[in-house]
């Protein structure tokens, strides 16, 4: 056994050098979330010294001096049709492991940065009128990524990585896949990128640019889907403080459709204490300006940006809906609210957030706690994987 700076031990992965095929529809780092999750783990099995090929629709690489092998597909509109030109692309390129992120049917590993589709649905559920209940299990986009999942769950050799306990436990009740197929690796993140002493330098520059006065309180989220990630709880929790006349802001990054929510802002009367910021490739500035980070998601796997915000050092107040929840401690690196629609306890959790003794004491809880899950871990932990896989392929 191993053990990291953190004291944790851990399996050494074999000494192998390996054609590694990662799979996934775009390769895009700027884009943010999987793609730059993808960029950041290619590069690591680089470093590590294997041969990693691309196969993908869209190919950037931000690096050239970092040596990739792109494998073009052609790109279409039918996820069928895609995870079926990919499984011809891979049938002729002899790879050692193929690492599929969720988007084929012919890898030794899925590993489903989404999480469960089925699950995901049912959380949607939730949320949305009967009427696009209806819609939805009818759209012809998930009866196909249905077929592509039940290619997956028919090959009985492949691994499914769950990066959650929660996730996992929706592999095996939804979709039936077998516990012995199943292995759990939680994300990881780069803590070197995101830190609290590259975000110090950034605070005082980015919060003035913003107009954000030094007494302040600002709360950050980070989300595309503003629904699904529940920008409205965050609105309505920070109203209450606001009745209150409490000094706080909220930050929303990076979401799309944001109409609904700009118009429950104006209706609230909150259009001065919450801004809307686009999508950026470097969203560290907003983690520098803010001072908690929320995430009242309806359903995340194991939240990325929530692993960040940790890493820089920022307490965080997300859902039991988040896999990350499950390796928190509710009210030592931040607050784990139960039920995504429970605005009232959001509110109150977000209150007790104004206390600087209380946050200084989670930053440096939340930074201690990401640096339990770093990339580097997280690479080893697949690596290991790996050795076990390869020498049990034809």
């Amino acid at each position: 056994m191993q053990e990291e700076p953190d004291g944790i031990p851990h399996r050494k992965a074999k000494s192998l050098t390996m054609k590694v095929g990662l799979v996934l529809e775009r390769f895009d780092p700027q884009r943010g979330g999987l793609e730059h999750w993808t960029w950041q783990f290619a590069k690591e099995l680089v470093q590590a010294g294997h041969e990693v090929h691309v196969i993908t629709c869209e190919f950037v690489n931000p690096a050239p001096e970092v040596s990739l092998i792109w494998h073009p597909v052609e790109d279409s509109s039918s996820p069928l049709q895609r995870a079926q030109s990919m499984e011809i692309v891979l049938r002729g390129l002899g790879l050692d492991i193929i690492h599929d992120m969720g988007c084929g049917c012919y890898a030794d590993i899925y590993h489903a940065h989404g999480g469960s589709t089925m699950a995901a649905w049912e959380h949607n559920l939730l949320r949305i009128p009967r009427w696009r209940q209806f819609r939805l299990w009818r759209e012809k986009r998930y009866r196909e990524q249905e077929a592509i999942e039940k290619s997956q769950q028919s090959q009985a050799k492949a691994v499914f990585v769950a990066v959650s306990q929660m996730v996992q436990k929706h592999f095996e009740k939804l979709h039936h896949i077998p516990r012995e197929q199943i292995r759990l690796i939680y994300n990881g993140v780069d803590i070197h990128r995101f830190s609290p002493e590259v975000c110090q330098p950034l605070r005082w520059p980015t919060r003035t640019s913003l107009g954000i006065s030094d007494n302040e309180i600002v709360f950050v989220m980070v989300a595309h889907n503003l629904r699904l990630k529940n920008a409205e709880a965050a609105i309505k929790a920070l109203n209450v403080l606001c009745s209150e006349e409490a000094p706080v802001r909220l930050m929303i990054v990076g979401g799309k459709r944001p109409k609904p929510f700009l118009q429950l802002t104006g209706k609230l009367g909150l259009t001065n204490k919450v801004a809307f910021l686009d999508a950026t490739s470097d969203v560290r500035p907003y983690y520098a300006a803010a001072d908690v980070h929320l995430h009242p998601t309806w359903y995340d796997p194991c939240s990325l940006v929530a692993l960040e915000a940790l890493a820089c050092g920022l307490p965080v107040i997300t859902t039991g809906y988040n896999g990350v929840s499950e390796v928190m401690t509710d009210g030592q690196e931040g607050f784990v609210v139960d039920q995504p629609a429970d605005v009232a306890t959001l509110a109150e959790k977000m209150k007790q957030m104004l206390d600087p003794d209380l946050r200084a004491d989670m930053g440096i809880a939340a930074r201690r706690l990401a640096e339990k899950h770093t990339m580097e871990r997280q690479t080893a932990e697949f690596l290991t994987l790996y050795a076990d896989l390869a020498p049990k392929k034809p």
